[in-house]
């Protein structure tokens, strides 16, 4: 069986401008979190519940570019892997939370909890 898994996510990024069709974003926030460019995500805003996938592209220092929702706006961006279930037991997801001017803050990962335990 296949399983779909949070591989990382980005908690309370602040949009600093909307625009374009791509999550733009700064290089050292991808980087904690292991998310590649052209990598898709998930983007969720926290505002208005609203849902949509994208890919990442680098942006400036700070920078969280994205479509779809207003400046200002507290986002998660989540990147998904699939595994089979013998990958799942070793399974972690990296976590990575940012403040309000889109700072890490910090960097955890979260260890899957398989069937037996």
């Amino acid at each position: 069986m296949m399983r779909r898994l949070v591989r990382a996510a980005i908690q309370n990024a602040t949009v600093t401008r909307s625009e374009g069709l791509t999550l733009r974003i700064d290089p050292v926030i991808l980087r904690a979190a292991n998310i590649l460019p052209l990598e898709e995500v998930e983007l969720v805003n926290h505002s208005t519940s609203e849902r949509f996938t994208t890919f990442a592209e680098l942006g400036g220092d700070k920078e969280v570019l994205a479509p779809r929702v207003r400046s200002g706006d507290v986002i998660s961006i989540v990147a998904w892997g699939v595994m089979h279930d013998g990958q799942t037991l070793n399974h972690t997801a990296k976590i990575v939370t940012l403040d309000a001017g889109n700072v890490v803050v910090a960097i955890t990962e979260v260890r899957t909890m398989n069937a037996e335990g």
